[in-house]
Formats: C-alpha cells, sequence, structure tokens
C-alpha cells in the first residue's frame, strides 16, 4: 500500500490533458489535422501538397525535434495538451 500516494501523483498529472476544454480542443486539432494528412495521402501523390505541415506545426516543438514525423507527434500531441492543461489549471486556481 506504499505506492496508493505515488498512483494518485500519477493520476493527478494525467488529468491533465483530457480534464479541461483547451486541451481536448487541443487534441481535436491535432487529431483533424492527423486525419487530413492521412487522407491527402491517400487521394494525392505523397510530395503533392503540404499537409504533413499542420500536424508537425500544431505539435512543436517536440515534432520538430523528431526524425521520424509521427513519433513527433505521438510524443508532443500528449506533452503539449498536459502543458495546456496545467496551464489552464493553474489560472482556474489563480482566478477563485
Amino acid at each position: 500500500m506504499t505506492d496508493a500516494p505515488a498512483r494518485s501523483h500519477a493520476r493527478s498529472w494525467l488529468r491533465f490533458p483530457i480534464d479541461n476544454w483547451p486541451s481536448r480542443i487541443y487534441l481535436l486539432l491535432v487529431a483533424t489535422a492527423v486525419a487530413y494528412f492521412l487522407i491527402d495521402r491517400a487521394v494525392t501523390r505523397p510530395d503533392a501538397s503540404f499537409a504533413a505541415i499542420y500536424m508537425l506545426i500544431l505539435t512543436a516543438p517536440v515534432s520538430l525535434l523528431a526524425t521520424i514525423p509521427f513519433v513527433g507527434v505521438a510524443i508532443g500531441a500528449p506533452l503539449n495538451a498536459t502543458i495546456i492543461g496545467a496551464l489552464a489549471h493553474l489560472a482556474r486556481a489563480r482566478r477563485s
């Protein structure tokens, strides 16, 4: 039972990316950009458009540092959503 505080602490950090509207809207934008990229890639030739730019810019700076675009997006989106959620939580706490 010694790991109960650790689980509670982990849950408190896991709520930041999904427990507020700014993070949810951000993750929805990233999912839309990824869907647009995948649909565009299926319809057009791979080098015919700049569809990947949207998902890379939304998940910057992590996605710009990664060598494989989807790895950067997969790491950058939750990380940025956590930061957005923490800032939203901080702003809500300061307001009250």
